[in-house]
């Protein structure tokens, strides 16, 4: 007779779990419960890469406006019509996905490389923080207004338009959407205008920031032989070490046997 009673005390907490809740949070519950059951696995595979790496800094930070996630390799080239049909079903499950994905907050984009190899043509997956991007187009915009761009425009046309550049003005948009910064970016398209033009490579030193996977090789920029790290390089060292700080506590809730509920583990990092 006294379990009814249990009722308004479960009710409480749930109401006080949605409240608590931030609406990236609610939008990613939202999406994961319209995903079918292979969707689930695939997402979960995808993000726990991605968080794993140094998206976690787009997707449970502002550090950086996008990042990559993943790469594909996929002969659309091939003059084997079998190969052609795989690799067709094969892009079209993974922009399906990236679309799932997506919403208000965040969005993901596969972006095709302007070169094709072979018979192969790669494509990069990204996600992109819109907020953070829209903030980049501002406060860039003497550069991206240059390229038909403003604070307003879709990230796939961003990354269209920027894969698409003559190289020297790739490199900068890329180095500014990675999250690099100023200095770093203009160090390497000076350096790579100077290698061009005396055809002497320009010795250099990397600056790298650690995420889950590795301290080196990640989320790492260019900056002169002997550089000393400035007061923006450590402010940005230790802001992403604070976040990777949590990532790594929270990360240990979500891993089970059957790996990293990695989905769930991207809601908790959107709460206070």
């Amino acid at each position: 007779m006294k379990k009814p009673a249990l009722l308004p005390i479960v009710l409480f907490t749930i109401l006080l779990a949605a409240a608590c809740a931030t609406p990236a949070s609610r939008v990613i519950r939202q999406q994961y419960r319209q995903l079918s059951a292979t969707e689930r696995r695939e997402a979960d595979s995808l993000l726990a890469y991605a968080l794993d790496h140094e998206a976690l800094y787009t997707l449970a930070d502002t550090l950086k406006p996008m990042s990559s996630v993943q790469l594909k390799r996929l002969p659309l080239l091939s003059m084997v019509p079998a190969q052609q049909d795989s690799a067709r079903q094969a892009l079209y499950r993974w922009q399906q996905l990236a679309n799932k994905l997506s919403n208000d907050h965040w969005a993901f984009v596969v972006n095709p490389f302007e070169r094709a190899d072979s018979i192969y043509k790669y494509a990069e997956l990204y996600v992109v923080r819109r907020q953070v991007l829209a903030q980049l187009l501002r406060s860039r915009q003497e550069f991206y207004a240059a390229l038909g761009l403003s604070s307003a425009a879709d990230p796939a046309t961003v990354l269209a338009t920027t894969e698409y550049e003559h190289k020297y003005t790739r490199w900068r948009s890329y180095g500014y959407l990675f999250g690099y910064p100023g200095h770093a970016v203009d160090f390497f398209v000076h350096a790579g205008r100077q290698q061009d033009s005396t055809g002497q490579f320009v010795e250099r030193s990397f600056f790298a920031i650690p995420v889950f996977a590795g301290t080196k090789g990640y989320f790492t920029y260019a900056v002169p032989k002997g550089y000393q790290p400035q007061p923006i390089d450590s402010a940005l060292y230790k802001a992403a070490a604070q976040r990777l700080r949590q990532y790594q506590q929270l990360r240990q809730r979500y891993s089970t046997a059957q790996g990293l509920q990695a989905t769930r583990l991207w809601r908790a990092l959107q709460r206070p």
